[in-house]
C-alpha cells in the first residue's frame, strides 16, 4: 500500500490523493517517518544526504532501483517491481504491452526519413535551483524527439544545459516543449512565449509551444509510446498519428 509520494509522482491521478513529502531533492525525513512507511522506494535521486541516514536510523529500509536507460531495461524494471511486490502477472503484462507498443512506434519512425525535421528545444524546470534547463542530446527526451521526427535544438550531449535568455534565443528552436512545472508557472503557451529569450525564438513567433509532463520525456515507461505519438502531433500536425 502506498502511503506517500514526492511532488513529481503524479500518475495515475489517484496518487495525487496521497500525502506529498515534497520535492525529491529536498525531502524532510520527519515528514516521511510520520507516514510510518515500511519501505522507502527510490531511484536514488533524492536528498539531502542526511535523509538516508535518518530513515535508516529509525529502521525504514531503503530500496533503490535505477530507472531504465533503454526500453529493455525499463521493461526489466517493471518485471523486477512485479516480483518485489508479488504482482508478477500484472507487471509481465504491462512490460510486454510496452515493448509491443514501442516496437510499433519504431516501425512508424521510417515515415520521417527524408522529411523535414523541426528543431525542438525541451525546456525542463529544475525545482531545486529554481532554474530552467534544456535536455541535451543523448538523453531519453532526445531519443523521443528523434522517434517523433524532430531534432534537438541543443547541439551538446550529456545531461542537461542550464538556460539563460541568450542561450534560449541562440538555439532558435522551431518548437518548444516545456515540462509541466515550468510551463504551469506561466499558465499558458502565450505567457510562456513572452519569457525572456523564448520571445525571440521562431517557436514563440509561430505559436508552437507545447506542454508535456516531465515524466513522459525524462523516463522510459508504459506511457512512452503514447508520449511519442503526442510529440508527433506537436511536430507534424498535418501528418496525423496512428
Amino acid at each position: 500500500v502506498l502511503v506517500g509520494r514526492d511532488l513529481t509522482s503524479i500518475y495515475p491521478p489517484a496518487i495525487l490523493k496521497l500525502t506529498s513529502v515534497g520535492y525529491h531533492r529536498a525531502l524532510n525525513a520527519e515528514g516521511i517517518i510520520s507516514l510510518r512507511p515500511t519501505l522507502f522506494l527510490t531511484d536514488g535521486n533524492f536528498g539531502p544526504a542526511e535523509v538516508s541516514a535518518q530513515l535508516e536510523k529509525v529502521g525504514v529500509p531503503i530500496l533503490t532501483i535505477r530507472p531504465g536507460e533503454s526500453v529493455d531495461s525499463a521493461a526489466a524494471l517493471l518485471v523486477a517491481l512485479g516480483k518485489r511486490f508479488h504482482r508478477e502477472h500484472a507487471a509481465d503484462s504491462v512490460a510486454a504491452a510496452m515493448k509491443k507498443n514501442i516496437a510499433a512506434v519504431l516501425k512508424d519512425t521510417l515515415r520521417w526519413v527524408g522529411k523535414p525535421h523541426p528543431r525542438v528545444l525541451i525546456i525542463h524546470f529544475g525545482q531545486i535551483a529554481n532554474n530552467y534547463l534544456a535536455l541535451k542530446r543523448g538523453s531519453i527526451g532526445d531519443q523521443m524527439l528523434r522517434w517523433a521526427g524532430a531534432e534537438n535544438a541543443v547541439d551538446s550531449a550529456g545531461g542537461m544545459l542550464g538556460l539563460t535568455p541568450e542561450i534560449i534565443a541562440k538555439t532558435a528552436p522551431d518548437i518548444i516543449v516545456a515540462t509541466d512545472v515550468g510551463f504551469d508557472r506561466y499558465g499558458s503557451a502565450e505567457k510562456f512565449a513572452a519569457m525572456p529569450g523564448v520571445d525571440l525564438t521562431p517557436a514563440a513567433k509561430n505559436h508552437r509551444i507545447y506542454r508535456i509532463d516531465e515524466t513522459d520525456v525524462m523516463y522510459y515507461g508504459p506511457r512512452t509510446p503514447e508520449a511519442v505519438r503526442r510529440l508527433e502531433g506537436f511536430f507534424h500536425p498535418a501528418a496525423g498519428t496512428h
